[in-house]
């Protein structure tokens, strides 16, 4: 009868087993970048390799408040550092003195110094405001209940593809070349970005709340829309504009959404479970519905979470997520527990589960990555 350990070896192999058996076939060998550059097809490898056997550990940076380090935060409540931590181009194109968030590539590089992974999300304001006076008033909401929070913008559609013709095809041009500038300045420092774009697309049930999910009322369908964009945005970035330090991430919530295997390296869901309640469920099920979200197999990351899934809850149920990305805080001083505030305090996780999770032999921390 084998002992104990053994025994939780053989569980751990054969969830791993299980895990990629589910998937019905190997995994891409390199990025979907064939011209992808060194150090991103290391880290690529290095997922790959991961995949099936640990969770990497990763919080979201507090964007709109230069004064809160969150990786600083994980830090004084676990004695240990994420190894992934999540960036967003939300505030560059706005002007003025004194604004937050425009700091967001010196932080990324300087986390990628200490060894760090890095990904970047977009909450992407109105694109047609970008080179207006109007531009610190630019949003990037579909709807919702503050009308200063909403923007009209809609993708450019016509005959089923990107209307070319039309004025807002040349202003999603320019959103993307602003956020080409940054990640060339991120490539040019040997950053590899795990780029998630676009994100949260289909919103609940089909319905996005972001200008790139919009609901339509032309006849033409949201969701071929927001696929022409993303790949016309992988065109742009990749091809136009030489980026080879990306490793794209797709979070779009629903299959219907997907906008190719050619296109996507890893797909991810956010999960923000109102029923949890600190029991910190592995998310199986929300995990098998993103892994067939596509054709051929992808690796499968918690995207966004407010709790965090319990390691060996992830193991027992082979949810084998390739990282775990805690939201942020709202602001304010460190401790406080309130649910705006997404690491600190207990709202969502305790110190114990903090401590757990980040101390777990499956869990990667910052000390545990290679040097790529």
């Amino acid at each position: 009868m084998p002992t104990t350990s053994r025994l939780a070896a053989c569980l751990l192999a054969l969830s791993a087993l299980v895990t990629t058996c589910a998937t019905a076939g190997p995994l891409r060998a390199a990025p979907v970048d064939p011209a992808a550059n060194a150090k991103t097809r290391a880290i690529y490898t290095y997922l790959r390799d991961t995949w099936g056997k640990a969770v990497i550990a990763g919080q979201t940076d507090l964007s709109w408040d230069d004064s809160i380090d969150m990786a600083e935060r994980v830090h004084a409540d676990t004695g240990k550092y994420p190894a992934l931590m999540g960036y967003d181009f939300m505030d560059y194109g706005r002007t003025g003195a004194n604004l937050s968030g425009q700091r967001q590539v010196e932080e990324a590089i300087a986390f990628a110094g200490r060894g760090g992974l890095v990904t970047f999300h977009w909450h992407w304001r109105d694109p047609a405001l970008l080179k207006t006076a109007q531009v610190n008033q630019a949003n990037f909401y579909a709807g919702g209940d503050d009308p200063a929070r909403r923007t009209d913008f809609t993708i450019p559609m016509a005959n089923g593809a990107l209307d070319q013709t039309s004025p807002a095809f040349a202003q999603l041009n320019d959103g993307i070349d602003l956020v080409a500038t940054q990640l060339r300045r991120l490539q040019d420092a040997g950053v590899t970005v795990l780029w998630r774009p676009l994100h949260e697309a289909a919103g609940s049930n089909g319905a996005g709340w972001f200008w790139w999910g919009r609901a339509r009322t032309d006849g033409q369908s949201a969701a071929a829309a927001n696929i022409a964009l993303w790949r016309h945005m992988y065109d742009r970035l990749v091809r136009v504009h030489g980026l080879h330090n990306l490793i794209w991430v797709w979070n779009g919530q629903d299959a219907r959404w997907y906008p190719g295997d050619d296109v996507v390296d890893i797909v991810g869901y956010d999960v923000y479970d109102t029923t949890d309640n600190r029991s910190y469920r592995s998310q199986i099920d929300t995990y098998r519905k993103t892994a067939a979200m596509t054709g051929e197999p992808k690796t499968v990351a918690l995207t966004e979470t407010s709790y965090i899934p319990d390691p060996d809850a992830m193991a027992q149920d082979g949810a084998w997520w390739l990282w775990f990305m805690v939201w942020n805080d709202g602001g304010g001083p460190a401790g406080v527990t309130n649910a705006n505030n997404f690491w600190t305090g207990e709202q969502y996780n305790t110190s114990a589960h903090k401590r757990k999770v980040y101390q777990h032999p499956n869990v990667i921390t910052l000390d545990k990555l290679p040097k790529f």
